[in-house]
């Protein structure tokens, strides 16, 4: 049986399609040069979750984030377009489609941010193309077999394929693996429609003996190697996911849709104790691909929308009521954006750019990251022109929420992006190593800073405190002295390049690392 045959196979039956080693408690942590390895742990060991949700086909942005006061964008609509008294106010000058109210409400209570015109340098307009791109975070004009979160989780997981560790990093609620989650040493994920049914099948023996072979670093061999690898994922993982969808709970009831209950299900597994660190969820075939009778107030689009909306909505007011809404953060992507002048059928043809959405409690919510779409400055077609490059907000995602270090984001996205990183989330993990008796609480405020940030801590009775700041090589750019007392110290960072550094407070033997974010 061949490589295409096997994930055939157990496509179809919905089998796990890969795995991946779990990083917490079961991978030993490198340290930095310079860098202790309680830091290096603060610095990819936190256990925090991303929730991806893709919106395949290409979602129309304006109509999504309406410019409800540009002429241009009424006279290039005369059908679909929504009237201003119909949308729901963001700003003066846009608001959401009217089916939106459940981003309407998490913006308005500061978890939600929208970042306007994301795309990439000469986009693709191609479905298959665009995706891929966006998959595997390359220039438009790079090829790659891997994708931007698989390459990231294999750093986290050197000893992948040969070690499996209890629980799975990366999942993908749905029949296939997608693209983004495949590494250089093959998929880093695994991929289910329902955790019942995974268990059920994995253990009816619907998978194939996978043969062995003593054909060593063959072609032939590595593609045994490669199945092997899966059959043996799908055991390992169907009896932990269950597991922890029998604890899980849902705390809400969710729309009876598909994308909810996508969300209902990984809400599920969150809630079951799962340490899985990305989720992928995605809408089923091209949806967002509307070409024809796209619909304004009403119709096919307002249909999706309202499904998102209530969805990511549902989802989150699950997430707070069972405690765990701090260690979640989510994002919409989508392969481009939909161009500005309707077409003859009442629809939208391919385009550029678009709005994209990032939420969670600790995102920078309530912000519009980007200027109001441009409508009369447009490419040779007609296209929106880039606002923000989705590499950006990639980097925003592993420098900010997962505190990667900026040469492992280097490697994972091919160039460096932490100048240009988007300040997208409020804070960074923080870790306490060598604790005293006293209580350590640090905070650190603005995060990110462009001239000065404010230090608070309780140190209590500690006889010296200090402050440092390192660069993540570890080099020593700054240090002072504290007052205990005083619980309170001011740090210029005024001429530190824009960069993420590590913060060290030291009081006595109590010693706690945090992130600070340097912006202009």
């Amino acid at each position: 049986m061949d490589r295409r045959r096997f994930i055939a196979r157990v496509g179809k039956t919905g089998l796990a399609l890969a795995t991946l080693p779990n990083i917490i408690g079961n991978v030993s942590v490198r340290a930095l040069a310079g860098v202790d390895a309680q830091l290096q742990q603060l610095l990819e060991a936190t256990d925090r979750i991303l929730v991806l949700i893709q919106l395949p086909g290409g979602n129309d942005g304006l109509n999504t984030v309406v410019p409800f006061t540009d002429p241009v964008y009424y006279a290039s609509r005369p059908t679909i377009s929504i009237a201003a008294k119909d949308t729901l106010k963001i700003t003066d000058t846009l608001g959401w489609h009217p089916a939106l109210s459940g981003f309407r409400d998490l913006y308005n209570d500061g978890s939600m941010a929208v970042v306007q015109g994301v795309t990439y340098p000469n986009p693709d307009r191609s479905h298959f193309r665009g995706t891929d791109i966006w998959l595997t975070a390359t220039d438009a004009d790079v090829f790659a077999g891997t994708g931007w979160v698989g390459r990231y989780l294999e750093t986290m997981a050197p000893d992948f394929p040969t070690t499996l560790p209890a629980n799975p990093l990366a999942i993908q609620i749905g029949t296939s693996l997608s693209l983004g989650l495949l590494g250089n040493k093959g998929p880093m994920g695994v991929s289910f429609r329902d955790p019942d049914e995974f268990y059920r099948l994995v253990n009816s023996g619907v998978s194939e003996e996978v043969p062995s072979s003593d054909q060593g670093n063959t072609p032939a061999g590595n593609e045994v190697a490669f199945m092997r690898t899966i059959a043996r994922s799908a055991d390992v993982y169907a009896k932990v996911v269950k597991s922890a969808a029998d604890k899980g709970t849902n705390t809400v009831t969710y729309p009876q849709t598909d994308l909810a209950s996508k969300l209902k299900i990984v809400s599920q597994l969150i809630s079951g104790g799962l340490s899985t660190r990305i989720y992928l969820v995605s809408y089923t075939g091209n949806t967002f691909d509307t070409h024809a009778d796209q619909g304004g107030v009403n119709g096919q689009h307002a249909r999706l929308l309202q499904q998102l909306g209530d969805a990511v909505s549902m989802f989150m007011q699950d997430m707070r009521k069972q405690g765990l809404a701090d260690k979640v953060a989510g994002m919409t992507f989508s392969e481009f954006g939909r161009r500005v002048a309707e077409n003859g059928s009442q629809g939208t043809d391919h385009g550029t750019a678009a709005p994209l959405f990032v939420f969670g409690n600790d995102v920078r919510g309530g912000q519009m990251f980007g200027k109001d779409p441009n409508l009369t400055e447009l490419d040779d077609r007609g296209d929106l022109l880039m606002e923000n490059d989705f590499h950006n907000v990639y980097a925003s995602v592993l420098l900010q929420w997962f505190a990667t270090q900026s040469s492992t984001a280097q490697s994972v996205l091919f160039k460096d992006f932490s100048k240009s990183a988007l300040p997208l989330f409020k804070s960074a993990p923080v870790s306490v190593r060598e604790t005293s008796s006293a209580p350590m609480l640090v905070q650190v405020s603005p995060n990110p800073a462009s001239t000065m940030a404010t230090v608070s801590f309780d140190a209590q009775q500690a006889s010296a405190v200090t402050i440092e700041v390192h660069d993540m090589q570890g080099r020593l750019l700054h240090a002072q002295a504290a007052s205990a007392a005083d619980g309170r110290a001011t740090i210029d960072v005024s001429a530190l390049p824009p960069s993420t550094y590590v913060l060290t407070l030291r009081a006595d033997r109590a010693v706690v690392n945090s992130i600070l974010t340097v912006t202009r």
